[in-house]
């Protein structure tokens, strides 16, 4: 079969993924919360899980009825159980869910049949190779709903995701904006980890946005350039999929790795040309 005939919807997710994820992780960085999306995708895998053992097929609505329910439950703590404002403890706490939501997975998982299989395509996101049109309509109307909410409350989120203070001296509720960012993103992440898995969803959401930060670029130009980094490393993971019969999931995430190594490199580099010749000492 033709490449565009066995890759085309695949790509299609992933490039629906690099629409919603990097807007979401400018958030994330700015909170300072960079593992979060881990800890969401890993108790959305979770309520997966509950569906799967509760006898849910991989397509069926209540595999993501039950993912999202645990999703928001994980909003909802993130949201009201910390203190942003203690970051050490903040990420301690994301650790600890993770951890948590991981273990309780392989629990759950350990003696039911295809348990394994279940948990090895939640996380390398094996599901990415047979994505359906359905899938592809599913995304694209939860994506867009997000999207709107974001593009409508960009100022009140940028202003609770960087400046806390500033935010509450406007006024806001700084822990109902944290909240309602949350709910969008486990919205995303629901449905992301269905078709993806949890790594290739953490790699969509702070890669490219991370070596578009690196790159030096700030503002609209910097989420413009998180998806011409990301639109790139799909496209060059479908082809690599599909030339090496590799898994599209695990093989986007390596690629991604690859990436933020040259540019990091890169900006090392060029810091260390652009840096001056250390002064002559002074002839005495």
């Amino acid at each position: 079969m033709s490449f565009f005939a066995v890759m085309a919807l695949p790509l299609v997710a992933c490039l629906l993924l690099v629409l919603i994820l990097p807007a979401l992780g400018k958030h994330v960085l700015a909170r300072g919360v960079i593992f979060v999306d881990l800890a969401l995708a890993q108790i959305a895998a979770l309520g997966q899980s509950v569906a799967f053992l509760l006898g849910a097929e991989p397509h069926d609505p209540a595999m993501y009825y039950w993912s999202f329910g645990f999703t928001l439950l994980g909003a909802a703590l993130f949201s009201f159980l910390w203190d942003r404002g203690h970051s050490v403890l903040q990420e301690a706490f994301i650790g600890i869910s993770f951890a948590l939501a991981t273990a309780a997975t392989l629990l759950l998982l350990s003696n039911a049949p295809h348990g394994a299989e279940h948990v090895s395509g939640a996380l390398s996101g094996e599901a990415l190779g047979w994505v359906t049109t359905k899938d592809i309509a599913i995304m694209a109307v939860l994506y867009a709903v997000v999207g709107t909410f974001l593009f409508i409350n960009r100022r009140k989120l940028l202003i609770c995701s960087e400046d806390q203070k500033r935010a509450r001296a406007m006024g806001l509720s700084v822990r109902k904006w944290d909240f309602l960012f949350y709910a969008a993103f486990g919205l995303v992440v629901t449905s992301s980890v269905q078709v993806s898995g949890v790594l290739a969803v953490f790699s969509f959401l702070i890669v490219p946005i991370v070596c578009a930060t690196l790159l030096g670029r700030h503002g609209t130009a910097r989420l413009v350039w998180a998806w011409v980094i990301g639109i790139v490393v799909s496209i060059l993971g479908a082809v690599a999929s599909y030339a090496k019969d590799w898994p599209m999931g695990a093989t986007i995430v390596c690629l991604f790795g690859i990436t933020v190594a040259v540019v990091s490199l890169s900006v090392r580099m060029k810091y260390v040309d652009e840096k001056p010749e250390s002064a002559e000492p002074a002839a005495h």
